[in-house]
């Protein structure tokens, strides 16, 4: 079972430890794993078997932006309504039924919420919760709407705008398909289990020990969106917070697509162990 979309998973300075490339290889989903030029020698020596993509630029100094929009324009000119853009720290995916989360294939589980979410015209980005918001016995939903989407998103190609910078850039994206009236999905029912912030070498993890850094970067975020993110004290540093916790735009409605056709998915049991 493969995800309908193209699947990319970035990653930086993480060749033996970069997990969701590890899980994906280990269950034969297609994907692709876009690194940049110098890391090239380092991943293959650790994953000869992935599916390389490498971008025409290193070392830019601009954290995971440029990298997420080559990403994007790769997928476009695959002629692809959509796209996933998955973190590299994501150990595995399960299945939420509201009592028991139990892994699962991850492109049986992409796939279910490929096959949930297309049905409606108008959602812009979609993709699973944390497991850990997937409280046992609490959570009675299977998702939720026009919120914050984290870390695995299968984004809309024809959205009118990009990833920004420097920080908080899964807000900052979410926040602009709902201001383009683009409602975004996290999913319940499949859920992703990532790697705590700063637990992981690798990646922007020097940067995120930065608290100077942090905090600007929750300014910028609330001066790019006046009366809809605000500053807290957190961490000691001011942190940025959603105002309402994003009800402002649950009005936002869904719009079905006429001509969707639900996928009949014959499933067999398939260890994932």
């Amino acid at each position: 079972m493969q995800p309908k979309y193209p699947l990319y998973v970035i990653s930086k300075g993480r060749p033996d430890c970069c997990l969701s490339a590890i899980n994906l290889l280990k269950h034969k989903v297609n994907f692709k794993l876009v690194v940049e030029p110098q890391d090239l020698d380092a991943y293959r020596n650790c994953m000869p078997d992935a599916d390389y993509l490498v971008t025409p630029f290193s070392n830019l100094g601009q954290r995971s932006i440029p990298v997420r929009n080559y990403i994007w324009n790769h997928s476009n000119n695959l002629n692809s309504k959509r796209h996933w853009c998955i973190d590299d720290n994501i150990r595995v995916w399960r299945k939420f039924d509201g009592e028991s989360r139990i892994q699962i294939h991850p492109g049986i589980g992409l796939r279910l919420i490929e096959n949930h979410c297309d049905r409606w015209l108008n959602v812009g980005i979609y993709g699973p919760y944390y497991t850990f918001f997937a409280i046992p016995r609490s959570v009675k939903i299977p998702y939720r709407k026009n919120i914050h989407v984290y870390s695995c998103m299968c984004i809309k190609n024809d959205l009118p705008f990009r990833w920004r910078g420097p920080w908080n850039e899964d807000v900052d994206l979410c926040l602009q398909s709902l201001a383009n009236k683009h409602c975004t999905i996290g999913t319940y029912f499949i859920t992703s289990d990532k790697m705590a912030t700063m637990t992981m070498k690798g990646g922007n993890s020097d940067d995120y020990q930065n608290l100077d850094s942090r905090a600007y970067g929750s300014r910028t975020l609330q001066q790019r969106w006046p009366g809809i993110v605000e500053l807290k004290n957190k961490y000691g540093r001011p942190h940025f917070h959603i105002k309402d916790n994003w009800r402002m735009f649950k009005d936002i409605p869904l719009v079905k697509d006429p001509d969707y056709e639900p996928e009949s998915l014959k499933l067999k049991q398939v260890s994932v162990s």
